[in-house]
């Protein structure tokens, strides 16, 4: 205590000329005092879990991770650090950007920091709003936790196992669903799809490539309705098979119907918003419950 008050006037001007550097080269006081570190290409990083490698692999070898971007104000803008949405990549051997040169780093149960310009982040990601209305001139931050470094042969164990299992709890949530509604559901085994025809006719399946318009109703298995196109008057228009409405669903459940009939389709997220979900009303990997209504084929 003694010691600060005899040289505080020395601190105080110390940290003013670190405030100074900060401030002409645009970087965060908060880089030379948070222990973060410089890549080849000018980035920043830390490790603040785990450790770094003491030797990086080399080609082969694939990263299986998940993140959470935070903003400047440190809120969260995209959190894919649950269990079931591990995200996977190829080791960067050769990194094409300070993501890439950061994962290099990072040993299998480390989590690594990496701040990205926000005006770096717009030019590469502008379909996302939140971060489009992020502040020029400040950072947002990646935290990434790297969870394994698998070879050829262990990836493909993995990625296998994985999508079994995530495929059998997905379809057993969807074999409740049709338990619990008397309805003559048929199983597309190929496809993991369940369906059944209301009003069925004996017209031919309709196929890729036809042009259709329709009302459908989106929801989740527990009743969450998502998208109802019936209220709004305006139907949807689509050539099968474009997956023009980037729900891949609406092309492949319509092949399974003809004009003037209705349809019910139960299927898994492979089929709807995947390992990324929607916004925040769809969680990561939820399948859904499709019914489709007024359905139309264009004339050529």
């Amino acid at each position: 205590m003694n010691f600060i008050k005899k040289h505080w006037l020395t601190l105080t001007l110390a940290l003013l000329i670190l405030a100074s550097l900060a401030f002409f080269l645009r970087k965060p006081l908060g880089i030379w005092l948070g222990g973060w570190e410089k890549t080849e290409r000018g980035g920043y990083f830390r490790v603040v879990e785990g450790k770094k490698w003491d030797k990086m692999p080399g080609t082969g070898y694939h990263i299986v991770f998940q993140y959470v971007l935070t903003g400047p104000e440190g809120d969260t803008i995209v959190n894919l650090a649950k269990p079931g949405v591990e995200q996977h990549m190829m080791y960067p051997v050769e990194p094409r950007n300070e993501l890439e040169d950061a994962m290099q780093n990072g040993a299998p149960g480390s989590v690594v920091e990496v701040l990205i310009p926000t005006d770096s982040l717009k030019q590469r990601i502008s379909g996302n709003l939140q971060i489009m209305n992020l502040p020029s001139g400040e950072n947002a931050k990646f935290s990434i936790r790297i969870i394994k470094v698998l070879n050829d042969v262990q990836y493909a164990g993995y990625q296998n196992q994985r999508f079994m299992d995530r495929l059998q709890k997905e379809n057993r949530l969807i074999d409740a669903v049709a338990a619990k509604t008397p309805k003559p559901w048929v199983l597309d085994s190929t496809k993991f799809i369940k369906y059944f025809i209301d009003k069925k006719t004996g017209a031919p399946r309709l196929i890729e490539g036809g042009v259709v318009s329709f009302n459908a109703e989106v929801a989740t298995l527990d009743g969450q309705l998502i998208v109802n196109s019936a209220p709004t008057g305006k139907k949807y228009l689509m050539e099968i098979g474009k997956n023009t409405y980037n729900l891949a669903a609406f092309d492949h459940v319509l092949q399974y119907m003809a004009e003037g009939e209705t349809g019910v389709f139960l299927v898994t997220s492979d089929y709807g918003y995947g390992d990324q979900g929607y916004m925040n009303m769809v969680k990561p990997y939820t399948p859904l419950m499709i019914k489709i209504t007024d359905l139309t084929v264009s004339k050529p």
